[in-house]
């Protein structure tokens, strides 16, 4: 398994909440194989599984569940990015899904 077929197929989901939980579980799967990266499948992995934790058990709107597939695919193709970047640009990468997953999204 690798993060770019893991974003492809989030990316090509549904967007049902058992996507959410596949991407978070497929994340952190790869925080022990690839340990150096970790910190980026650990902050997709969370966003994800905060999805999950909040509308696993309730009904969610078309509009809501395509907003947060949005803004995880938003953060996995800045992962992905990060993941070909040299450290410092990578950091960068990484604090700003962190900064906008903390501080922009409300529904999650």
């Amino acid at each position: 398994m690798t993060f770019s077929a893991t974003a492809a197929q989030f990316e090509q989901s549904a967007g049902g909440t058992d996507d959410f939980k596949r991407l978070y579980r497929d994340a952190f799967a790869l925080m022990k194989s690839d340990a150096e990266n970790a910190a980026i499948y650990f902050v997709i992995g969370v966003a994800a599984h905060g999805y999950v934790l909040q509308y696993e058990d309730q009904a969610v709107t078309a509009e809501r569940a395509e907003s947060a597939k949005n803004a995880l695919v938003r953060f996995c193709r800045k992962a992905a990015q990060a993941l070909a970047a040299p450290p410092a640009e990578r950091l960068a990468l990484l604090g700003e899904i962190a900064a906008e997953y903390q501080f922009d999204i409300t529904d999650f």
